[in-house]
């Protein structure tokens, strides 16, 4: 059962960190990015909630082995 859950925190680890990837490649962002210098939060949040769910995966995948 750990094996299963530690391969859907993966699994949505990485669909997040594309999204997020998806989302800063969009047109509104990129004017966002070259108005202000910065890249808006809701990138962020998908990238460090993928990366997070990606090590809490990951671990937990390494620890059932």
């Amino acid at each position: 059962m750990k094996r299963a859950v530690s391969l859907v925190l993966i699994v949505v680890a990485a669909l997040l960190i594309y999204w997020g990837y998806d989302l800063q490649q969009q047109l509104e962002t990129q004017l966002i990015l070259q108005v202000t210098g910065e890249t808006p939060e809701q990138v962020w949040h998908y990238y460090l909630t993928g990366v997070a769910a990606l090590l809490v995966g990951g671990f937990s995948l390494w620890k059932t082995f």
